[in-house]
């Protein structure tokens, strides 16, 4: 189904909204789905510090997935680690 029909689908049940905000609407319905379904995949890097432990993540990162470090995947910690960090 093209954009064009469904902006007409939805003109049928609300005759006075705009095809602006129907877009607006369509596109955002589309945003969520693909969220929720996590169907849309992808990879980031950014350069570590030595010592620094925990990074702030791009805002467009759901879920991370794996991580790779020098090449090599990093196993998932399962439980709590030996030493604790906080900062």
């Amino acid at each position: 189904m093209t954009q064009r029909q469904m902006i007409e689908m939805v003109k049928v049940h609300h005759p006075t909204m705009s095809e602006t905000e129907i877009r607006i609407r369509l596109n955002n319905a589309m945003k969520d789905f693909c969220v929720k379904t996590k169907i849309i995949k992808g990879a980031f890097n950014f350069n570590t510090e030595v010592g620094q432990r925990y990074y702030g993540l791009n805002d467009k990162i759901i879920e991370v997935n794996s991580v790779d470090y020098d090449g090599k995947q990093i196993k998932r910690l399962v439980g709590r680690p030996e030493t604790r960090d906080i900062t």
